[in-house]
C-alpha cells in the first residue's frame, strides 16, 4: 500500500448524513417507528420473552452468514448449552457464535442498565472488546493486504492500514479523529426522524472507517442493534437487521461500496463522498428495516399462528408423538405465555392422569418448560430451535429449515 494515498482528514468522510434530495428517507423512518411499534405490542410478554430466546441465536447465524462463516442453528443452539462437536471446524465456529450472542446480551443488558453514547469511541471499543473475549484463538489473526499476519487486539482499534474492495479506509495514526467527527455529527441528531436516518447512515459510515483489524461487520451491524434498541424501534428484540442484510447480502454489499464513491459532480453533495449514493443506502438500509418488521407482524397475526400451531399438532399426531388435545394447551400458553398444571385438565377435558401425559408429551417437545419442581410453578412458553419450522417458518433459509 505504499503508493495509495490514504484518507488523513476527517472532512473526506463527509457528508455523514444526507444532504438534498433526501425527502424519501424521512418517509420511510416514519414508517418503521409506526410498524415497530405496532409489532411490540403483538404479544404478551412473556410469550416475547420466548420468542426472543429464539431470535438472538438467528441473529448470530446471519451475521456470520454475511461474513461467509455458515453455522447450523442446531449447532450454535448446542454451543449455548456447552454441547460442543467433536470436529475441530466446526467447534470453532460454534464458539465463534456463543461469543456473538454473549456480546448481543452483554448489549442488551448495558442498554437496559446504563445510558451508553453509542456513537461514542468508547462504545464501539467495548462492543468488539466483548465480542472478541471468548472468540478462539485462531480467530485473534488477521493477514493484512500485503500478506502479513497480524494479531487482532480486542477492543483496540486497528494499527495498521486496510484496503477492503476498492476501498482504502482512513489512516490507522487518525482513526481518533474520524471517530470523533463521526460521534458528533451523528449524535447532534435531534427529533425521532433524524436520529433513525442517522442510523442508517452511520452503519455506512462505521464500514468506511473500518476501526478494527478485523469483526469489522459483525461489530457494525451489534452497533446497528443497540441504536435500534435505544431508539426504541426494535420491537422489543422481535426483528433482526441481520437477517434481512444476510437474504439481500449481495444488495447489501452493492449499497456498501456505492456509498464509498466520491461525489459524482457539483449537484451530488457538497462533501467529498457521494450525497446520492449515501441517500441510496439509506434508503436500502430503512427498507430492509421495514421488511424484516412487517415479516415478524405477519408472523405474529393471531389467527395465522393459532393454524400453524393446529398444523404442527396435526403433524405430530400423526407422527404419534403428541396427542389431539396437546394443541389445546400449546394455544394456551401461547396466548397467555404461561399456564398453571391445573388449567391443563380444564383444557384437554381428559382425565387427570391422561392430561398430564399429554402435558408430558409437550414439555418433552420443549415448548412447555418449568422454572422449578414445585407443582405449583406455571409452566411457561418456549420455542426450541427444532420447532421453528413449524411456528415460525422462513426464520432460517429453506435448506436450513429442512435439516431442523
Amino acid at each position: 500500500m505504499k503508493n495509495l494515498e490514504l484518507y488523513t482528514d476527517p472532512a473526506s468522510m463527509t457528508p455523514l448524513l444526507p444532504e438534498k434530495g433526501a425527502g424519501q428517507l424521512y418517509e420511510l423512518a416514519f414508517t418503521l417507528i409506526k410498524k415497530s411499534a405496532a409489532l411490540s405490542n403483538a404479544l404478551n410478554s412473556t410469550t416475547r420473552e420466548a420468542l426472543v430466546r429464539l431470535i438472538e441465536p438467528m441473529n448470530s447465524y446471519y451475521s456470520n452468514l454475511i461474513e461467509g462463516h455458515n453455522t447450523h442453528p442446531l449447532d450454535i443452539e448446542k454451543a449455548l448449552k456447552k454441547n460442543y462437536s467433536r470436529e475441530p471446524k466446526k467447534k470453532l465456529l460454534q464458539l465463534e457464535s456463543k461469543a456473538h450472542v454473549r456480546a448481543q446480551e452483554l448489549m442488551k443488558k448495558r442498554l437496559r442498565e446504563d445510558d451508553p453514547d453509542i456513537y461514542s469511541p468508547d462504545f464501539i471499543r467495548w462492543l468488539h472488546l466483548e465480542f472478541y473475549k471468548e472468540m478462539p484463538e485462531e480467530f485473534h489473526y488477521s493477514q493484512t493486504h500485503s500478506g502479513n499476519k497480524v494479531k487482532i487486539i480486542p477492543g483496540e482499534f486497528r494499527a495498521s492500514e486496510v484496503e477492503v474492495g476498492h476501498h482504502i479506509a482512513p489512516a490507522s495514526a487518525t482513526l481518533d479523529q474520524f471517530l470523533k467527527l463521526f460521534s458528533e455529527t451523528y449524535n447532534g441528531a435531534k427529533n425521532p426522524i433524524d436520529q433513525i436516518i442517522a442510523a442508517a447512515a452511520s452503519h455506512h459510515r462505521l464500514a468506511w472507517i473500518h476501526p478494527f483489524q478485523d469483526g469489522n461487520g459483525r461489530i457494525i451491524r451489534l452497533f446497528s442493534d443497540a441504536l435500534f434498541i435505544k431508539e426504541d424501534i426494535d420491537a422489543n428484540g422481535l426483528w433482526s437487521i441481520s437477517r434481512g442484510l444476510a437474504i439481500h447480502n449481495k444488495e447489501y454489499y452493492s449499497a456498501l461500496n456505492n456509498a464509498d464513491q466520491k461525489r459524482w459532480n457539483d449537484y451530488d453533495g457538497r462533501g467529498n463522498l457521494s450525497n446520492r449514493a449515501l441517500i441510496a443506502f439509506c434508503d436500502f438500509f430503512l427498507k430492509t428495516a421495514i421488511d424484516q418488521v412487517e415479516y415478524m407482524t405477519s408472523l405474529l397475526e393471531i389467527d395465522t399462528a393459532l393454524k400453524r400451531i393446529a398444523s404442527y399438532v396435526d403433524i405430530m399426531v400423526a407422527r404419534k408423538e403428541l396427542k389431539p388435545e396437546a394443541r389445546y394447551i400449546i394455544e394456551e400458553a401461547f396466548l397467555k405465555g404461561k399456564i398453571t398444571r391445573g388449567e391443563v385438565v380444564r383444557l384437554t377435558g381428559k382425565s387427570e392422569n391422561t392430561a398430564r401425559k399429554i402435558m408430558k408429551e409437550v414439555m418433552d417437545k420443549e415448548i412447555l418448560i418449568s422454572k422449578s419442581d414445585d407443582v405449583k410453578t406455571p409452566l411457561y412458553i418456549n420455542f426450541p430451535m427444532k420447532v421453528a419450522p413449524f411456528l415460525f417458518p422462513k426464520l432460517y433459509p429453506g435448506d436450513i429449515e429442512a435439516t431442523l
